[in-house]
């Protein structure tokens, strides 16, 4: 049985003569434990799939089942409830909070989670030693490398033990060796935790790091 499953999903955005169909009629699947890449021109819908899974954006049409139960985004609160408790996403330009330390940065990810504050820090400590930060942790991210401010931001998105991890361009703003660490961390998390990963790339080197590739269309 899939994880993820989408049937015939559609989404445009403008209207009537200004109207642009990104998605139409896509059907998806994506088993438990996966790690997949997404690839596709710009425009191809790749950033707005990413969305859909994550709750931000709702289809136009269609059906979107996330571990076997349907998905209603209704609201911008639908959205956050969904993502709290099921998704961690990555962002390219890592999305810090520059006020804010290494470890304040990946404990924003326990935000509402209802932890008491040491249960809190023996997370936010395992999730450092486990991305090799924790001397960063005093830190502020305008004295990070690329490499160390994704780390961070990884550490933010895995730190509530989501159920999907979705990862846009992570390595898009990084050299080569960096990448390859930021790869091997993602793989891990992967192998170590069962963790389904979703990956948007332009990169055949990432797309070849992963167990398949899922190829979108621009139309």
């Amino acid at each position: 049985m899939s994880f993820i499953e989408l049937k015939r999903i559609n989404k445009s955005f403008g209207k009537k003569s200004s109207k642009v169909d990104v998605l139409e009629d896509l059907d998806l699947s994506i088993g438990k434990g996966e790690l997949v890449a997404i690839m596709g021109k710009s425009g191809s819908g790749k950033t707005t799939l990413l969305n859909i899974l994550a709750g931000i954006d709702a289809p136009d049409s269609g059906e979107y089942l996330f571990d076997e139960k349907p998905m209603k985004i209704k609201s911008a609160a639908d959205g956050v409830r969904f993502r709290r408790n099921n998704i961690g996403i990555v962002l390219q330009h890592f999305a810090l909070i520059n006020d804010f330390t290494v470890y304040e940065n990946v404990e924003v990810g326990l935000w509402e989670s209802g932890l008491s504050s040491g249960e809190k820090r023996k997370r936010v400590f395992d999730v450092l030693e486990r991305l090799e930060i924790a001397d960063l942790k005093d830190k502020y991210p305008g004295k990070l490398s690329g490499g160390e401010k994704q780390r961070v931001a990884i550490g933010r998105a895995i730190i509530c033990e989501p159920k999907l991890l979705l990862a846009d361009e992570p390595t898009g703003s990084l050299d080569s060796t960096t990448e390859e660490h930021i790869i091997k961390i993602i793989q891990d998390l992967n192998k170590t935790n069962g963790t389904t990963v979703v990956v948007v790339t332009h990169d055949d080197e990432v797309a070849k790091s992963c167990m398949r590739t899922i190829r979108l269309e621009k139309h």
